[in-house]
């Protein structure tokens, strides 16, 4: 009785509608109210809305994406003018019927029992964009982040429609799909984060071919890119691909951390019925999140990924390239770079055939990673590429075979946030415990699979002190973050740029008790990696402060350090900083931190940390990544 009532109801409702007749007029019954069903409310992207007065609101607000005047918040006007416009007689033709506008409507409506079949009609434009028909699979690509725009942080995730490989046609042609915000050029770096988190940007997709993201991510941002295949059906294929197109320069509203480029590129993929891999966290949509719950996923019995690839950046080629090299043919490429002049006589100096195109193809990498191809003559590095490239066509043909340093795929990492209790020991205070959360994303010692080795990238960190029956505030990090590079080869522009943002607040010293203070800190410096276990580095920088017992609001600092590496399961930090006043009492302080990791699980660490600032204190602590 209760399904026989619900049927009469929505029968009722469409009944009693402006567009009931044109609903009519297709032959069998709709039943279950189709426009509650979730796959509709994926592909109208409603999201629940109490101030609407169905309860939903569509996240684009555009209005070409939209048949019904109130589509934008009624699901069920929207998919009766849907349903009316899709039929061939409607009146609009070719690529601006809504069979062509709206392919994956027209797919999944006319999968929905009792409607009866649907002509179609020619879509030319469509047909071209999804190249006849000949995609046959979708990859997720995700490409590791990148410390010199705040948008690229914590990574970045595109679609990539890949064309059957019986077509002839290269993968850097295929076509892709991104999701980004669309800012106005030479935007301040300060005003484009507070509008990226806040939803001040405008934010849609795009498409171009495949070799564009792979020149900028690999080649201009020197990232690492991973492409995960999915393992999709060809209906699957299809209905995202259509969906994809439905989407292609509608107008959402960006935000930087939830519904970012991973949410919406993993909410695309979710149009196929069964398919969830957008993390569950209500704060952020970290895009390696995504990746590891793709891994994690099934889909009719069947693992999510059908095949990971990997494209290293230049600079990791050059990287791997420069450490399989021996230490004579080491010292050759550092000579030849700082006098390019000698390449005919050092290459006499390696009769061997190999060795000589070893040192070539390095010297390659090398000026492909350096250069600068749109200064031509002004750049020299363009004129000595040209020479080494001269050299190697003089030699036999064949590639010199180097084993890849590959780091390990994102999907295998830990997970993106932390919590960490530590009993400590301090000097002045006594025996204590601290309890620290991170909601992102990692730190120096914790920097591993998809993140930037030897860097920091933390948010929202906070930490709490317990000391004698009080518990107090240790450190609030709002914002942390260190860009280091490794400097791996030491030659002419890979020398390791270095720099560091802090802004938050913390303890005046580990001394004192309830002295927390707001401070900002910058640093820049130079670092470099002295083999594969150990780096070097130095920085110049200042602090900003309020106060706190005449401690000055300014100071100077200056720090050496050494980051510690062996393998995934061991990892060190040693700093040594010394800080001037500029103000204030201006007494200058010295400080000391070092900082143990074991690895004990993919999500589980144990550290052993001493630090020194006006008090020495010990700590012993347990991290969880969740």
């Amino acid at each position: 009785m209760m399904r026989i009532f619900l049927l009469l109801s929505a029968l009722a409702a469409v009944l009693l509608l402006p567009n009931a007749a044109q609903a009519r007029s297709h032959p069998g019954t709709l039943d279950n109210s189709p426009w509650l069903q979730p796959t509709w409310l994926k592909l109208l992207h409603y999201e629940q809305d109490r101030t609407s007065a169905s309860g939903y609101r569509s996240a684009i607000h555009d209005a070409a994406f939209f048949l019904s005047a109130t589509g934008f918040t009624d699901p069920q006007a929207e998919f009766e003018a849907t349903l009316s416009a899709l039929a061939p007689n409607s009146g609009a033709e070719d690529d601006n019927h809504a069979q062509c506008r709206f392919p994956a409507r027209f797919i999944w409506i006319q999968s929905l029992p009792g409607l009866g079949d649907i002509g179609a009609v020619e879509c030319p434009a469509f047909s071209a964009w999804n190249r006849s028909n000949r995609i046959d699979s979708i990859s997720l690509v995700y490409a590791t982040g990148f410390l010199g725009n705040p948008a690229s942080f914590y990574g970045h995730t595109l679609l990539k429609f890949n064309a059957a490989s019986e077509s002839g046609q290269s993968q850097l042609l295929d076509n892709s799909l991104n999701y980004g915000a669309v800012v106005p050029p030479n935007e301040n770096p300060l005003r484009y984060m507070y509008k990226g988190v806040f939803g001040g940007y405008i934010g849609g997709f795009s498409e171009i071919e495949y070799y564009f993201h792979s020149g900028v991510y690999g080649e201009v941002e020197l990232r690492d890119l991973w492409e995960y295949e999915l393992n999709l059906s060809s209906q699957q294929v299809a209905f995202v691909v259509a969906h994809g197109w439905e989407l292609l320069r509608r107008e959402y509203t960006y935000y930087f951390f939830r519904k970012n480029c991973a949410y919406r590129v993993a909410e695309l993929l979710e149009i196929v019925e069964g398919l969830e891999i957008i993390p569950e966290s209500h704060v952020a949509t970290v895009p390696q999140a995504v990746m590891q719950k793709l891994a994690r996923g099934s889909l009719d019995g069947k693992p999510l990924i059908r095949e990971v690839r990997y494209q290293p950046s230049r600079q990791t080629r050059l990287y791997n390239r420069f450490y399989a090299l021996g230490a004579t043919e080491r010292s050759a490429v550092r000579a030849l770079a700082e006098q390019p002049a000698r390449l005919s006589q050092t290459l006499d100096e390696f009769p061997d055939l190999k060795a000589r195109q070893r040192l070539l193809d390095t010297l390659l990498d090398y000026y492909q990673y350096v250069r600068e191809p749109e200064k031509k003559a002004a750049d020299p590095n363009n004129g000595h590429y040209q020479r080494v490239l001269q050299a190697r066509f003089n030699l036999p043909p064949g590639a010199t075979q180097v084993a890849q340093n590959r780091r390990g795929a994102p999907h295998l990492g830990r997970d993106p946030s932390l919590v960490r209790v530590a009993a400590l020991h301090n000097s002045v205070r006594g025996n204590g415990v601290l309890l620290s959360l991170r909601p992102a994303y990692y730190d120096v010692l914790d920097s591993g699979n998809g993140h930037i080795r030897n860097s920091v990238l933390s948010m929202g960190e906070v930490s709490l002190v317990h000391f004698n029956g009080q518990t107090e505030l240790r450190q609030v990090n709002l914002v942390n973050l260190e860009s280091l590079n490794d400097a791996v080869t030491g030659l002419p522009g890979d020398r390791g740029h270095y720099w560091k943002l802090r802004v938050g607040a913390r303890a005046q010293s580990l001394a004192c008790s309830d002295c927390l203070v707001v401070q900002a800190e910058g640093a820049i410096g130079k670092a470099r990696r002295i083999n594969r276990h150990l780096l070097l580095g130095a920085s110049l920088g200042g602090w900003l402060q309020e106060s706190h017992q005449d401690s000055g609001n300014m100071a100077l600092t200056a720090a050496i350090f050494a980051n510690m590496s062996l393998g995934e399961a061991y990892s060190g930090r040693l700093q040594l900083q010394q800080r001037e006043g500029l103000d204030g009492a201006r007494a200058g302080r010295s400080g000391v931190a070092l900082e143990l990791r074991k690895r004990l699980d993919t999500n589980l660490d144990i550290r052993l940390g001493y630090h020194r600032d006006r008090a020495e204190e010990a700590m012993l602590s347990l991290g969880y990544y969740f």
